[in-house]
């Protein structure tokens, strides 16, 4: 398990603190002599339709698949391991009967690939901690084949300083100058190029072996903050989409990210400019609420 994995865990238990959340767990596995070996890549975000409460969580299945088919494209050995989820605001210390129900449905289900499940739970927050003991966690593992899971032990999970595959943070990236080679074979990169170049300056062009093309770059907002985004471009259809991703969003942009998520923009630039409305919209709800 990387630790950076943990942390981004971490990030998202104290970004929602009254709501339980949770996410999707990516990466490999080995089985050998009866040992069963899990090796942590990712951690895939709830996603912007996620839905939470204090004793529920909805995640964003379309957003979350797009990610790891993403990701499976570049790594083909790449595998869903499991999902982690919260109770440190319910206080159960344990996984609910929900829970339990429910992985063990998907790890009997006909299209999971594995003969396992992975369970990570964030039980409860240590304040003042850091690093690794800023939360208490558990660790399960769901067998196929019936009801059965058992506790991993602390002592026998390893954290490492492994990179990981996502969050997009973690993925290491070149520039794209958009000047030559086989990144201008969708001509709307010319405009998407230079219409950023005019009006949004401080976006640039990546390649990555794990997320392909995207734009990266921080928007001006109408308070004068700067909102860190990504708009990633997907070339499995016949004409490229796009997708924009917020990060670290502040809370009165957290419900804003709903409105973005849609599967598809029909350009970076495109995307921007419904992103940009957006959040500035949302921002003003937020003063006009304020002001009330």
């Amino acid at each position: 398990m990387p630790r950076e994995a943990m942390m981004t865990v971490f990030d998202e238990c104290d970004a929602f603190p009254d709501d339980e959340t949770g996410g999707r767990i990516i990466g490999t596995y080995r089985e050998a002599k009866g040992v069963l070996t899990i090796t942590v890549a990712g951690i895939i975000e709830p996603g912007p339709r996620a839905r939470r409460s204090r004793v529920s969580l909805f995640q964003d299945g379309s957003y979350q698949e797009r990610v790891f088919r993403r990701v499976e494209q570049a790594h083909p050995e790449i595998e869903h391991l499991g999902s982690w989820h919260t109770h440190h605001v319910n206080g159960l210390p344990h996984l609910s009967g929900g829970d339990i129900e429910t992985y063990t449905r998907t790890v009997n289900h006909e299209n999971h690939n594995t003969s396992f499940f992975y369970a990570l739970l964030v039980t409860g927050k240590n304040p003042g901690a850091k690093g690794i003991d800023r939360y208490e966690f558990r660790h399960y593992v769901f067998h196929r084949g019936g009801g059965d899971f058992v506790e991993v032990p602390a002592s026998d999970v390893k954290f490492t300083d492994t990179a990981m595959l996502w969050p997009v943070a973690a993925a290491p990236a070149g520039p794209a100058t958009g000047d030559s080679g086989p990144r201008e074979e969708w001509p709307g990169r010319v405009a998407d190029r230079d219409t950023l170049g005019e009006l949004y300056k401080s976006f640039r062009s990546y390649t990555s072996q794990q997320l392909g093309f995207y734009w990266r770059g921080k928007l001006e907002l109408v308070d004068g903050s700067e909102q860190d985004l990504l708009v990633l471009e997907d070339q499995t259809g016949r004409e490229p989409a796009y997708t924009v991703m917020l990060r670290n969003p502040p809370e009165p942009l957290h419900a804003a990210g709903h409105a973005i998520a849609k599967p598809q923009h029909n350009s970076a630039r495109q995307a921007l400019a419904d992103t940009e409305r957006t959040l500035n919209r949302a921002l003003f709800e937020q003063l006009r609420k304020t002001v009330r």
